[in-house]
């Protein structure tokens, strides 16, 4: 008979979603959700892989809703095997050693590897883990590969947080071909919030991402991961959407928009569209919160920043009772000013600005160009190194400093000023 293990990891107890109100916002109504789905379902393990308690002072916060969940699932004949992150590598073991549950299996404490098996109905598989012993680890765990015990007769279900393939992290770096290389059946990974299955076929390797939507830089769908094992079979895996709270990304084309009117009504025809289109995903959520971004070409945009200034306001519960809002509104529209190459002729300001449009297009540069990214990282950096903004810095909250988002930055501007300047001169 099968064994089936929900998975999920980066769930940071302690912490809510942004943008979002209501106790649902927290990641402890997330918790509560994956144990009672467990039950219900009746899985025979819950794997946990590392940030599940977050480190900035969440300790209290955590700590009864976590032990709970864990007995909770334990009075169930439900099994927990955990690994420990960057974020929960001493809150964790902590928690633990406050209510010691003989359901609940810390593997790999203190940076080694553990391997622990486990059998039911006479199906037997056996988990790998590796648990952070301390909040910085720039080695990879893999080079501390051993697993004494291991029997090659059952699966092995490797357990693992931190960064794949990125040699300059500090949270771990191991890499692809390290996992494979191994005699493991499924990895299952943390730290990275996106879920991502990074290899479909044996061994499979799996970040279940966060279940719990924290922010707009997690858009998409969240929710733990079912995995279904059985020896010399392929593992089963299924994506249990399960978050409150759902992040999206829409861009609307605002081409040939003529007044406020006619601009508000195009956004809310998308926006419905958009979430029509995943109503089957949106079971569990009970707030989805966009980012709109207005696209294509206009004469006037500086006017459709103004028509649709008021879009954020909007805050509309929906048939399904999900509701809906938009946190933000970006403005990427290109003016609409005939042909850049024979504007960038010109030696004004209107053709300096051309020329810089070009450059960006065409991923080249002009010694303008030059100076407006230095001054763009000049004072970037100056934002991000602020002390009042360190905290965000340091769980890099801030877009990161890159020549793609400066220039990103430029083109809007650029494009900007220059519908706004062909609007002079066509008036004068």
């Amino acid at each position: 008979m099968p064994i089936r293990i929900l998975a999920t990891a980066d769930l940071h107890l302690g912490k809510a979603s942004a943008d979002v109100s209501g106790h649902f916002a927290a990641t402890k109504h997330t918790w509560e959700t994956v144990v009672n789905w467990a039950i219900a379902h009746a899985v025979d393990v819950v794997a946990l892989c590392g940030d599940i308690v977050d480190r900035d002072n969440r300790y209290f916060e955590a700590v009864g809703p976590l032990q709970d969940g864990l007995e909770k699932l334990g009075k169930h004949g439900i099994e927990v095997f955990m690994v420990s992150g960057n974020h929960d590598h001493d809150v964790l073991p902590g928690i633990l050693r406050s209510r010691q549950l003989d359901n609940v299996h810390l593997l790999g404490a203190n940076g080694t590897w553990e391997l622990y098996s486990y059998t039911k109905a006479g199906e037997t598989i056996q988990f790998a883990g590796w648990s952070f012993p301390r909040l910085i680890v720039q080695e990879s765990a893999m080079t501390g590969w051993q697993l004494p015990g291991h029997d090659p007769n059952y699966p092995v279900i490797g357990l693992l947080h931190g960064d794949i393939d990125k040699p300059d992290s500090h949270y771990n770096p191991f890499r692809l071909v390290e996992l494979i290389k191994q005699e493991v059946d499924l990895w299952i990974l943390g730290h990275i919030h996106k879920p991502d299955q990074l290899r479909t076929h044996s061994p499979q390797v799996c970040y279940t991402g966060s279940p719990h939507a924290l922010s707009a830089k997690e858009p998409g769908p969240h929710g733990p991961v079912l995995f279904t094992v059985a020896a010399d079979k392929p593992v089963i895996t299924e994506r249990i959407l399960l978050s409150p709270v759902r992040y999206e990304r829409l861009a609307v084309n605002v081409s040939g928009c003529g007044d406020m009117m006619e601009l508000r009504d195009l956004v809310m025809t998308s926006l419905r569209a958009d979430v029509e289109a995943k109503l089957a995903q949106l079971e569990q959520v009970l707030a989805i919160v966009y980012q709109v971004s207005l696209t294509g070409r206009h004469a006037r945009i500086k006017q459709v920043e103004q028509w649709a200034a008021n879009i954020t306001d909007l805050n509309l519960r929906l048939e399904t009772g999900t509701n809906l809002s938009v946190r933000k509104l970006t403005c990427n529209l290109a003016a609409e000013i005939g042909d850049l190459n024979e504007l960038a002729l010109q030696s004004s300001m209107i053709g300096q600005l051309a020329q810089t449009i070009l450059a960006i297009q065409n991923k080249t540069t002009t010694p303008f160009l030059d100076a407006l990214m230095q001054d763009w990282f000049k004072k970037a950096r100056l934002l991000t190194d602020s002390g009042t903004y360190e905290p965000l810095g340091r769980h890099k909250k801030t877009d990161e400093l890159s020549d793609a988002v400066a220039r990103e930055y430029i083109l809007t501007e650029c494009n900007r000023l220059l519908g706004e300047l062909t609007d002079q001169v066509k008036i004068a």
